[in-house]
């Protein structure tokens, strides 16, 4: 399946992200190849990152491959501070 992202900007799009302080997580259309370069932009940051495959998920706008990014503090008090990303939503 092809990326739904085509006109890609640089602008890097995760489709759920949630933060309590302690964790955060954000999943990725694996297909954008955002998940990894979330990743990285993290980890340079001091954060610790642990990334894995959701594998294919029922939305609104039919099957999607999808990665979550599971960020952790590491050498920051919380993940209140990760720079901010773009979140998108399918609708139906």
């Amino acid at each position: 399946m092809a990326s739904r992202n085509t006109e890609r900007d640089g602008t890097m799009r995760t489709l759920l992200a949630t933060n309590n302080g302690r964790w955060a997580q954000e999943s990725y259309e694996t297909a954008s190849r955002d998940a990894g370069r979330r990743s990285r932009q993290l980890r340079k940051l001091g954060y610790k990152v642990a990334v894995g495959s959701m594998g294919p998920q029922v939305t609104p706008v039919g099957t999607v491959k999808l990665t979550m990014v599971t960020v952790a503090p590491g050498i920051h008090e919380d993940t209140f501070g990760i720079p901010a990303i773009e979140e998108i939503r399918f609708d139906a």
